[in-house]
């Protein structure tokens, strides 16, 4: 009898944070992402401007909702050639955009964790992005980043002859979050 109490315990205090967080407010999502990457002989980046997404955040608790989202199409490194070999990497025409479902938003001062589940090229995975969280009048500004390798996604790494682009691959994430 007890482990059905604290089961329905367990559900109930799930449905409480659940009906919280539909009331929590809901933000209209928008940024860019950036990748550097490096081989023997250099380094380089390549930025998306495409991220956009709509969040619900309890400041309170830290319970979020959403999904944020890029269209892998568009990294953009300066290199025509680099970057038709990476939308190759990410196979965009089977999966042509990468999201990220938000889990949690915990804050620590200016300091953040967003945590959630990430899909890229149709492999999920669990990441944590650190990184600072300013609020300017009711618009939040994130910017913060992850190191990951091409293996985490089964992915690749694109090569040119002898030369292949090494792990890890730094990550960055500038959103602004505006209320809708």
């Amino acid at each position: 009898m007890r482990g059905v109490r604290l089961g329905y315990l367990a559900w109930l205090l799930g449905l409480l944070e659940g009906l919280a967080l539909a009331q929590a407010p809901a933000y209209a999502v928008e940024g860019r992402v950036t990748y550097a990457a490096s081989y023997t002989l250099g380094r380089w980046e390549g930025t998306n401007t495409s991220l956009q997404g709509v969040v619900r955040w309890d400041r309170q608790t830290g319970a979020a909702s959403g999904r944020v989202c890029v269209d892998l199409a568009r990294f953009d490194s300066g290199n025509p050639l680099r970057d038709a070999d990476a939308r190759g990497v990410f196979d965009v025409n089977r999966y042509p955009q990468s999201c990220l479902e938000v889990e949690r938003i915990v804050l620590l001062g200016e300091e953040a964790v967003l945590s959630g589940i990430l899909e890229i090229s149709g492999v999920r995975r669990g990441v944590r992005v650190r990184g600072r969280l300013l609020q300017e009048g009711s618009v939040y500004r994130f910017s913060g980043g992850f190191n990951t390798s091409f293996s985490e996604w089964r992915l690749t790494p694109p090569s040119l002859l002898f030369l292949r682009v090494n792990d890890p691959v730094e990550v960055w994430v500038e959103a602004r979050a505006t209320p809708r």
